[in-house]
């Protein structure tokens, strides 16, 4: 049985996503649902990233939760390179078991079980997840919340500007920025021109980066003072 409000893709890379009934919003690209969050977040977000600056820890905040893809990917890198991470994760409407526990995630990454761990983590409190990452996800409006402490690495993955106008806004990039200790990096699948421009407002600098399959271009933005890109 599926969920009256989701349906499962199989997107183009053998890897599962969920769409949303009665639209045309998918959570990730149906081209790849893993290529593209291995190239938006993990390559040009955290890998980047612990290349620049080889951090013993990091703090990774991460807009929309969604499926969990990109919790999942990032706890197989933690592990990988052992380094330990808080990862603090903002969905308003959470999928319910139902629907993630459908998808191919744990077969697809050969994660062995820890897929489910990250999905059944409790919401709103600090959940271990396989000895590296240190799991908060937080059952909000991001309009409504207010992080703490400062962050390495943020994946602003909301929906798209047509479909969540009200997340691409100077006043939720400005309080993402103000929690981005300087030289952190935001990384998002949209490089529409007036998203960039937002970003560079608030202080970022921006680079456009090729896009996986399906999209011409995204974005990476860095935090410094006086930022300015193009």
């Amino acid at each position: 049985m599926g969920h009256p409000g989701y349906h499962i893709i199989h997107s183009g890379d053998g890897s599962d996503s969920v769409g949303i009934h009665g639209t045309t919003v998918s959570f990730h690209s149906t081209r790849g649902a893993f290529t593209e969050s291995m190239q938006v977040f993990i390559e040009n977000g955290l890998n980047h990233y612990l290349e620049q600056y080889r951090p013993v820890q990091i703090r990774i905040l991460e807009i929309g939760f969604g499926t969990g893809l990109n919790a999942l990917l990032t706890a197989q890198v933690l592990n990988t390179v052992q380094l330990p991470a808080r990862y603090t994760s903002i969905d308003r409407d959470p999928l319910p078991g139902e629907v993630y526990n459908r998808l191919n995630y744990d077969a697809y990454t050969q994660a062995s079980g820890l897929y489910r761990q990250l999905m059944t983590a409790p919401w709103n409190q600090e959940v271990p997840i396989a000895g590296r990452l240190l799991l908060q996800k937080i059952r909000a409006d991001l309009l409504e919340y207010q992080p703490e402490g400062i962050y390495d690495i943020c994946y602003f993955d909301a929906f798209a500007p047509d479909d969540q106008p009200e997340l691409w806004t100077p006043a939720v990039f400005r309080k993402i920025r103000s929690h981005m200790r300087e030289g952190g990096v935001l990384v998002t699948y949209c490089s529409k021109s007036v998203v960039r421009k937002t970003l560079k407002e608030v202080g970022f600098t921006v680079e456009k980066l090729k896009g996986p399959p399906g999209k011409r271009e995204v974005v990476r933005a860095t935090a410094v003072s006086g930022a300015s890109g193009y």
